[in-house]
């Protein structure tokens, strides 16, 4: 994947005449395009199991496309788009795979901080930065859970 985006990027974008090859924007580019699924494979199986019989109810009722979205869908699927982009979040958070190939000085993310230091030799401040992520997401985790009695029914796997 980031060897694409190199590819696709290197060259100014037709039309726009920009490229955003050595910039954040190009991580980001393939953070959403290595992600994405992470983050949709739980709302679309949510939908798969949204009985149609609600959408229709909610159309006799006069319901147009838009309320019927946003009262009927998104209610019964909000606990999974949470629980993916939570997925998503943690899975993004330490990656390394792709940001080797992408970044440049000034945009480095958190696991080409840790690899860099740790091939260094600065063990030290490796764990340092380590043990910072760590405490990072469990806070995070923390501060969901606490936050759990707002959350929609099923959205944290912890809670019953």
């Amino acid at each position: 994947l980031a060897i694409a985006c190199i590819l696709l990027f290197a060259r100014p974008l037709p039309l726009l005449g920009i490229t955003i090859y050595a910039t954040p924007w190009i991580i980001l580019f393939a953070y959403m395009a290595r992600f994405l699924p992470v983050v949709l494979k739980p709302p679309l199986a949510a939908l798969a199991q949204l009985e149609r019989a609600q959408e229709e109810a909610a159309a006799l009722d006069g319901a147009g496309p838009l309320a019927r979205l946003f009262h009927v869908v998104l209610p019964a699927i909000w606990p999974a788009v949470t629980a993916g982009g939570l997925l998503a979040f943690l899975l993004a958070f330490n990656e390394l795979t792709v940001s080797a190939l992408l970044w440049t000085a000034g945009t480095e993310t958190l696991g080409v901080v840790l690899f860099s230091l740790e091939e260094a030799g600065l063990v030290s401040e490796a764990s340092a930065v380590a043990l910072s992520a760590t405490a990072v997401v469990v806070l995070l985790v923390v501060a969901i859970d606490r936050l759990g009695d707002r959350l929609p029914a099923g959205t944290l796997p912890w809670r019953f």
